[in-house]
Parts: structure tokens; sequence; C-alpha cells
């Protein structure tokens, strides 16, 4: 325990390493998901048909092979990535193409006539998009995306390996300083730290994601049911 906050202000700094990371890995997956959602969904092939290959490509290769390929091929190619930047377009990639999907998913679950109704009322492409289908969309988007979020927060995990100093690096940089200067320290104690941090951090996400789908429920409106008849109803006057 004196290890632990005798190095405080550096395992602070892996945190907070940590927590830029998901920061900009967040940014990049949801530009890109939001981009390939509406790629999947065009109606020419010739655009639809590609970015369907490349969700699936990015979403069949495995974390670890992409933040690393990205690393080592990128300056192959004339592109100069820092382990920082490489890890945010693995990470960033991956969570895109998975993004994607949900996006892609919740938007169909808007009945389609929805958006046939606005179109006979006179409203554009983007209208429609922003008036009718996004505030439906939301409410199947939103918890899994927040679910796709605790992943992304989980996989930053994987920088360290190429040399990112978040909290996972930091932890092994301690552990090894506690080896030589003070002949040992019980890896136990601070993985066990680092896990209670990144278990703090994703169950905050998890409560955050019940309670948007709690809400978002509560907002519904309850359906209306129709006059039974043939015909309109008409009030009997007095």
């Amino acid at each position: 325990m004196m290890t632990l906050i005798a190095n405080r202000e550096i395992l602070l700094q892996g945190l907070l390493m940590t927590l830029a990371l998901t920061a900009c890995v967040l940014v990049v997956a949801t530009v890109l998901a939001s981009l390939l959602a509406a790629g999947t969904l065009a109606r020419r092939a010739i655009l639809r048909r590609p970015c369907r290959a490349l969700v699936e490509a990015m979403r069949d290769l495995p974390l670890f092979v992409t933040v690393m390929m990205i690393y080592f091929v990128a300056p192959a190619i004339g592109i100069a990535l820092d382990p920082f930047g490489a890890t945010v377009a693995g990470l960033g990639a991956w969570g895109g193409a998975n993004g994607a999907i949900v996006i892609r998913a919740g938007i169909l679950a808007v009945p389609k006539g929805q958006t046939e109704a606005g179109a006979a009322l006179g409203l554009g492409t983007l209208q429609r998009l922003r008036l009718i289908v996004l505030p439906q969309a939301l409410r199947p988007i939103l918890p899994p995306y927040l679910g796709l979020v605790t992943q992304l927060v989980q996989a930053t995990s994987i920088g360290a390996l190429i040399g990112v100093r978040e909290l996972l690096k930091t932890g092994q940089i301690v552990i090894e300083r506690a080896t030589i200067m003070e002949g040992g320290l019980s890896p136990f104690t601070l993985y066990g730290a680092i896990l209670v941090i990144y278990f703090v951090i994703c169950a905050t996400l998890s409560l955050l994601s019940s309670r948007l789908e709690t809400s978002l429920g509560k907002h519904e409106r309850p359906a209306v049911d129709r006059p039974r008849g043939d015909g309109p109803q008409v009030l009997a006057r007095s």
C-alpha cells in the first residue's frame, strides 16, 4: 500500500492518459461509425457494398493484430504514427466498424412508414433524418453503443504493448522500479488496484447505459387506441 501511495502521481498520469486515449478513440470511432452506417444504408450498390465489406473486415480482425499492423505497417507506407496515434487508429477502426452495425440497426428499427409520411409532408432527406429517424433511433442505439464504449475503455490497455504509458503500462513501470530499488513488490496489490479502477470506470458507464435506457423508455408515448368502426366517429350533439 505504501508503494501505491508513493507512486500515486505516476499512476494518476497513467489514468489521465487512459482517459485521454479513450476520448480520442471515441471521437474517431463515432465519426467512422456514422460514415460507415450511412454507407451501408446507401441505395447505390457501388457505395453500399464496399462499406459493408470494410465493416466486416475490420470487425473480423483481432484488436491486437489491428493495432500492431497499424503501428508497424503505417511507417512503411509513409505514415508516421507514434504509439498513441497507432492505438487510437486501431481501436477507432474496430470501434467504428462495430458502431456502424449498432447505428445501422437502430435506424432500420424505425418503421418505414414514418419516413414515407415525412416525404408526403414535403420534408427533405436531411429533414426526415433529423426530425423523424434519429429521435426514434436513439433509444435502440444508445444502450448497445455505451456497451461498445465500455469495451473500448478496456481495450485501451492494448496500448501498453506498443509503449503507450496508460494505466496498465504505468503499473508495469512501478513494479519494475520497486523490484530494482526496493527488492520487489507484490504484483497482486498493484494490478488489483488497477483492476478496481477499470471496474469503476466500466461500471459507471454500464449504470449510465441503464439510466439512459430507462429515461428514454419513460419518454416514449403510449400507443393510442384507434376508434373502432368502419368510418370516423361522430360526436353526438346534445
